[in-house]
């Protein structure tokens, strides 16, 4: 396609449509600001303050970029990228890139839900034990049996939660000078605890799950090449209005937590500990956040391990067929479901491990942005559709960046010791 047709093309839609053209970019945003990703955010503002900010300014290019190349995946070959990997790269490639990814994803759903079972409970005083499986099954049933077209209207609607964390922001009474300086100017900190949170905002920012969603998804979508352009549009309006979110929740936990020297575990701890400072409109409005947050994200792990696995052995897959027409893709879809649900009410604290699974997605994302990479700038795999100059050099810097982050964590690490 042209720059002039796809020109042509943005010109024919109508402000309805392009507000549905917006949906799968949307979604692809708010479920990158999971509880893990709340939970992450928070750590970071109230162990470091603002001063990794700026690593959330740098990153928005970088996963708009990879998250592109993703949808042009899906948009170019009609294959998943698990799907992809394995058939330009083999089996042996793409298997411990799907298991890692599994295994953070299942650790990811598990810690989500338990998130929202506290946010529940922090709103209703009901034991959060109450919640956990009603709120599986509720989400399960929605993502197994509600058309494709219906689960994202859905998950459309609760893209608005977010708003909640940019309240919070400004009930926080931040020192905005301060906060805008952070947030332009480099800030770097030689401890275990520092790379240790930018490892993690990396690893929840430029996340794996969603490479294997947003690929998925285009091909859900069935929009043809034709809608390339306007695909990638709202992938980036997405990513913009997730990380603006993001932004927001290392501002209320740096100004109110780390300021008062208040030490954290958990996005649902973060919410409780605003109340004392900001009152507890903060409270709420964090714990609104992280269930709005959570209802996206669940669903959206869940399809992407499905996904990953399909792709990986070759099964049919896809939310729009019926389940007996990819039994496999959705057995491996409900047994996302039930290990999440397990893992949040075991003995096994996911939350203590929440954290960590996002360190793991840090480790992880460097080695499938280079395959990414790989696939997108072959002309055999695009044809026409290769990378550009500006993708390649946005691509290959998010490798370098991620990278250099868990060189420095493995560094500080052997040097400091785990950060206390």
């Amino acid at each position: 396609m042209t720059a002039l047709e796809a020109v042509a093309e943005r010109r024919k839609l109508r402000p309805g449509e392009a507000l549905r053209a917006l949906g799968l970019g949307v979604i692809t945003g708010a479920a990158d600001n999971d509880p893990a990703g709340i939970a992450t955010y928070s750590v970071v503002g109230a162990s470091v303050g603002f001063a990794q900010n700026w690593l959330l300014v740098l990153s928005t290019p970088l996963v708009i970029f990879v998250q592109q190349m993703s949808a042009k995946v899906g948009a170019v070959t009609k294959t998943d990228l698990a799907g992809a990997i394995r058939i330009h790269y083999g089996r042996g490639v793409a298997m411990p890139a799907v298991l890692l990814t599994v295994l953070a994803n299942i650790i990811s759903i598990g810690a989500d839900l338990l998130a929202v079972a506290v946010a529940l409970q922090l709103i209703t005083g009901v034991r959060l034990l109450y919640f956990v499986v009603p709120v599986a099954a509720g989400l399960g049933y929605a993502t197994i049996f509600f058309d494709y077209k219906r689960l994202s209207r859905y998950l459309l609607w609760l893209v608005l939660a977010f708003a909640s964390y940019a309240i919070a922001a400004f009930l926080a009474r931040p020192h905005w000078a301060q906060v805008l300086h952070q947030t332009f100017v480099p800030h770097l900190q030689f401890t275990s605890t520092y790379w240790f949170g930018a490892v993690a905002l990396l690893g929840t920012t430029i996340t794996p799950f969603l490479f294997f969603w947003q690929t998925s998804g285009e091909i859900e979508e069935r929009r043809g090449m034709q809608a390339l352009t306007r695909s990638q549009f709202a992938t980036a309006v997405g990513l913009i209005t997730s990380n603006i979110a993001s932004f927001f929740i290392i501002v209320a936990t740096g100004a109110v937590l780390f300021t008062h020297g208040t030490h954290i575990a958990t996005a649902a701890d973060a919410a409780k500990a605003l109340e004392p400072f900001a009152g507890p409109y903060a409270k709420y409005l964090f714990a609104i956040g992280i269930i709005g947050s959570g209802f996206i994200a669940v669903p959206v792990l869940a399809a992407s391990t499905a996904y990953s696995v399909a792709g990986l052995f070759g099964w049919r897959k896809g939310l729009a067929r019926h389940a007996r027409n990819a039994p496999d893709f959705y057995l491996v879809l409900g047994i996302g479901f039930v290990l999440g649900m397990e893992l949040a009410v075991a003995g096994v604290d996911p939350i203590k491990a929440l954290f960590y699974s996002q360190v793991l997605d840090g480790l992880v994302a460097p080695g499938l942005i280079v395959l990414l990479l790989l696939l997108t700038s072959s002309r055999k795999v695009m044809g026409d559709f290769v990378n550009g100059a500006l993708t390649k050099f946005w691509g290959w810097a998010a490798v370098f960046v991620m990278v250099a982050a868990d060189v420095a964590l493995i560094y500080q690490l052997a040097t400091s010791g785990l950060p206390k």
